[in-house]
């Protein structure tokens, strides 16, 4: 192992730890915390700003995440002594979000409790053009137990990157077969045939092999 830094991923919104699992076998100082609860409304730099004073190991590190969490990653970056950013089946900023991410935006003026109930209806009228996957997701919103889920969506679709985004390292491995954030729409450093939007799972020995790399340039 070329370093022991710190390494940071965050999961997915609607996903844990266990997404990181072929990684924490190859990385021993790789972490995965869970989610702590998000404020009332609160947006995603200020969220991020919370869990990286939450989690900041003190020492120079590497953060980054899958899909949502490299997105509050990315805002964690600016703001503890990270080397670099991972970002992993993610996105560096609005502008790569897929046009069925933008049509909703507008909806980042609601409080999320009216956004899950607007998904779902969205979900309902218009499920034979959206994407399959993507309608599945606007239905997850409006289910009782998707509170943490819907704050996140809520807090994507007004997520404003903070100036310090722009000076961090980013390193993108993104699968040319992703459905969720459309390959097409991003800029990765890496591309991989055939992954979808759960590379850590289906793909392991490439994503970790993008970690080795990404530990190695940061050392």
């Amino acid at each position: 192992m070329a370093t022991r830094m710190p390494i940071i991923l965050l999961s997915g919104m609607a996903a844990d730890g266990s997404l990181f699992a072929p990684q924490r076998e190859e990385f021993p100082q790789l972490v995965a915390p869970s989610w702590i609860d998000p404020l009332p409304q609160e947006s995603l730099r200020h969220y991020a700003g919370r869990l990286a004073r939450f989690l900041d190991p003190g020492c120079p590190c590497i953060v980054g995440g899958a899909s949502f969490g490299g997105i509050v990653a990315l805002e964690m970056a600016s703001q503890l002594r990270a080397e670099a950013c991972v970002l992993i089946s993610s996105v560096r900023s609005p502008a790569e979000f897929p046009w069925w991410y933008r049509l909703l935006r507008p909806a980042s003026r609601l409080n999320p409790a009216t956004l899950g109930s607007v998904a779902g209806r969205v979900a309902e009228l218009s499920a034979s053009s959206l994407p399959r996957g993507a309608a599945r997701r606007l239905r997850r919103l409006s289910e009782p137990n998707a509170a943490f889920l819907r704050w996140a969506s809520w807090a994507v679709l007004g997520w404003q990157p903070s100036p310090g985004v722009r000076n961090v390292r980013v390193l993108q491995i993104h699968g040319d077969a992703d459905r969720t954030f459309p390959v097409r729409f991003t800029r990765p450093d890496v591309v991989v045939a055939g992954g979808g939007h759960l590379l850590t799972l289906t793909h392991p020995k490439i994503v970790n092999q993008f970690l080795q790399r990404a530990a190695t340039f940061a050392a």
